[in-house]
């Protein structure tokens, strides 16, 4: 039996003797009992509320020792959880890293390809260019063979200088468009006003003469004097080939009989 089961008993017991005890007084209310059997009443209940509080305060004991545990067991569930995290975070790390020297090694591969590309471009290029030099030269040489070969030699030094100058004329020009927001000054307005309000004279500055561009007209003019070099050189051809007619050469060399 419980504490307060046994409580409740002496209680029900007390008022029992009190209800069946005999009346002293009408009037007052006051009735009889025997002194013995109350003093034990009363030590049953004294000994009926110790035992109460002692179960109150084992299960105060009890509480407390269930939120220690229950404390603890989430303490070692967030240190779990916080565990779990860092390995997730760590596997995500290495994995990255992983990726990224995979992502190197194929740029390294990538790059060692392109690499190898030029190179062979490179080498392409520089035998065509040899190829080309050689048929140069090939040609140049089947040309001295001809009856005309210094006329012959003299157009190309002509063509040649023709191309160099066009080659210079292009980079003068880009030379001129790229320094054309360097030349570019300031405008500075002055408030002639007040100049003239406190006596002060204002001097003038003389325009500057712009020099004249004849850069475009001479490369014209020295254009069109080959040119009329060549028709002048193309009519005399003509007139010489009308009054005799020149042996037949093959583009090698002289065409066999």
């Amino acid at each position: 039996m419980s504490a307060q089961d046994k409580t409740e008993q002496v209680l029900r017991e007390m008022h029992i003797m009190y209800a069946n005890s005999e009346v002293y007084d009408k009037a007052t209310n006051r009735v009889i009992i025997d002194k013995k059997e109350a003093l034990n009443l009363l030590q049953r209940l004294n000994v009926c509320i110790y035992e109460l509080m002692e179960e109150h305060e084992l299960t105060q004991q009890s509480r407390d020792a269930a939120e220690r545990q229950f404390r603890k067991k989430t303490d070692g569930i967030v240190e779990d959880a916080n565990r779990m995290a860092e390995d997730v975070y760590a596997g995500s790390v290495m994995y990255t890293d992983e990726a990224l020297h995979r992502v190197q090694d194929i740029m390294q591969d990538a790059m060692d390809s392109v690499r190898e590309i030029c190179d062979k471009m490179n080498d392409a290029l520089a035998q065509e260019k040899s190829n080309v030099r050689r048929d140069q030269s090939e040609l140049k040489s089947h040309l001295e063979d001809l009856r005309d070969t210094n006329k012959y030699m003299n157009l190309i030094e002509q063509r040649n200088k023709e191309i160099a100058k066009e080659r210079a004329k292009r980079e003068q020009e880009e030379e001129e468009a790229t320094s054309v927001y360097a030349s570019v000054k300031p405008e500075i307005k002055i408030n002639e006003e007040y100049f003239e309000k406190n006596g002060i004279p204002l001097e003038t500055e003389e325009p500057e003469e712009e020099p004249e561009k004849n850069t475009g007209e001479t490369g014209a003019e020295i254009k069109v004097n080959l040119d009329a070099e060549y028709f002048k050189w193309k009519e005399d051809a003509d007139g010489g080939k009308e009054e005799k007619k020149p042996e037949r050469h093959s583009f090698f060399g002289k065409r066999p009989k």
